[in-house]
């Protein structure tokens, strides 16, 4: 009887050691459906453009839209970046005009994914 009550304890525990953790969804602008999928906020150009400074600096690149505000005073490429604000900046980002006029980097690139915050309607 005691191997019976150790075994069942046993496959108790296992069991409970298997279950799945616990997944969180990201904090942020977007909002989740009842199958807590993560659904991109759409913005105009319009709300965009009202991003356009470098104390409220949101930038449109390839239909995505991202809020580089806390970047912009750390930017390696120091004031470069506010000319995107508020507009789309895609040609800016993959043309660096006021730079070495080549693509960023692929380490910018997942840097510009920290501030993701929706896409183009």
């Amino acid at each position: 009887m005691k191997k019976v009550i150790l075994l069942m304890a046993f496959i108790v525990i296992l069991g409970c050691s298997n279950q799945a953790p616990n997944e969180e969804i990201p904090s942020g602008d977007a909002s989740t459906n009842k199958a807590n999928i993560i659904v991109p906020e759409k913005y105009s150009m319009e709300e965009i453009s009202q991003h356009n400074n470098a104390n409220d600096c949101w930038l449109l690149i390839n239909n995505k839209v991202y809020d580089v505000t806390s970047f912009t005073s750390s930017h390696p490429g120091g004031n470069a970046i506010l000319q995107g604000c508020g507009t789309d900046a895609t040609n800016l980002y993959e043309t660096r005009p006021m730079g070495s006029g080549t693509p960023h980097s692929e380490k910018a690139r997942n840097k510009l994914k920290e501030y993701y915050i929706g896409d183009l309607k």
